[in-house]
């Protein structure tokens, strides 16, 4: 009995040790913290805090724009809105006017939704209390219905001459994007240094992704950039190249109506859009994965060369009709 007395005493020392510094670090108190925290300056907290690239950042400040003139409208301190204050009817209401007063796509509307979503995880997992109905709103996202250029295009833009000194620089920008596969913001700063002469290759590293991406020169990137003694003039802003791109397909005569579908703010929009007019950077892009997919290029190839993580986010680039996947599988063996 002794020994089993002096085992206890042993036992109940050795828990008493354990417990003391267990105590001092305060293990027991709850997850969220017991002080307020206001949902706003959180955000704009850890957008300080955070290494994100300052596009990531503004995204995020234009939700919370977003966010402060909705609670202007509705009569709502923002100071009165804390993080456990977004709940499932905050949320839904907050949809509802992005649709109905900022009359914005449903795609944009998704973004916002998301945005705010994410911020509110991030609280939780920071320790303050939220409510976790927010989880159950949710916008779907709308297939959109993005125009690609098909080769017999791209090759009719390339040979176009009846241009500006401008207008020819903006052209070969966009060919090299159809071409590479590339972002705007990476073929729109291609200089000497991304050329592997011997090797006929283009290297760089992605901004948006900062993955580094090997391509290989087609034969009219190879003109292209010979032509300038590869060293490409550097574009204007986006929007003024995004402008430029569409007067040059209309003058190329890419003047296909395409039926144009939208949902924009409560009311589902549809109309006939002359092509030329939906043409922008990102075209460039979609145009080459689609144009390589039906080539038959197995997909973890293409992939490997537009950067895309999955399949799921590589197939929203691929612009395939019915006719042209019918027409694909025609010459398939199984239908032979």
């Amino acid at each position: 009995m002794a020994a089993v007395s002096s085992a206890l005493i042993l036992i109940n020392w050795i828990m008493e040790a354990i417990r003391l510094p267990l105590q001092s670090m305060n293990l027991s108190r709850p997850r969220y913290y017991d002080y307020e925290k206001h949902f706003i300056d959180f955000v704009e907290e850890y957008l300080t805090k955070s290494h994100r690239p300052e596009r990531y950042k503004m995204m995020y400040m234009n939700t919370i724009d977003h966010l402060t003139d909705f609670c202007r409208l509705n009569g709502v301190n923002t100071n009165d809105v804390y993080t456990y204050s977004i709940g499932m009817e905050f949320c839904e209401n907050f949809v509802y006017y992005l649709r109905s007063e900022k009359r914005l796509m449903q795609n944009t509307v998704k973004g916002h939704l998301e945005r705010l979503q994410a911020m509110l995880q991030k609280a939780m997992l920071y320790g303050y209390c939220v409510d976790n109905t927010y989880k159950e709103v949710s916008v779907p996202e709308e297939e959109v219905g993005a125009v690609f250029l098909s080769m017999t295009e791209i090759i009719r833009i390339y040979y176009f001459d009846r241009l500006t000194r401008f207008q020819t620089e903006v052209k070969d920008h966009f060919i090299m994007g159809c071409m590479t596969g590339l972002r705007y913001s990476d073929y729109s700063r291609l200089n000497e240094s991304h050329f592997d002469r011997d090797a006929n290759m283009i290297r760089i590293k992605t901004q948006k992704t900062g993955v580094v991406v090997s391509v290989p020169m087609h034969r009219f990137v190879r003109e292209i950039v010979r032509k300038y003694d590869y060293h490409l003039s550097k574009p204007r802003c986006i929007q003024y190249f995004n402008r430029a791109v569409k007067e040059i397909c209309h003058k190329v005569g890419l003047t296909e109506p395409i039926l144009w579908e939208r949902t924009v703010g409560t009311e589902v929009i549809r109309k006939e859009i002359p092509k030329w007019e939906l043409i922008s950077s990102h075209t460039a892009r979609r145009s080459f994965a689609t144009n390589m997919f039906l080539q038959n290029i197995p997909t973890y190839r293409i992939m490997l060369i537009t950067g895309h993580k999955s399949e799921s986010s590589f197939f929203k680039y691929i612009r395939v009709t019915r006719e042209e996947n019918a027409a694909t599988l025609a010459g398939h063996l199984f239908f032979q």
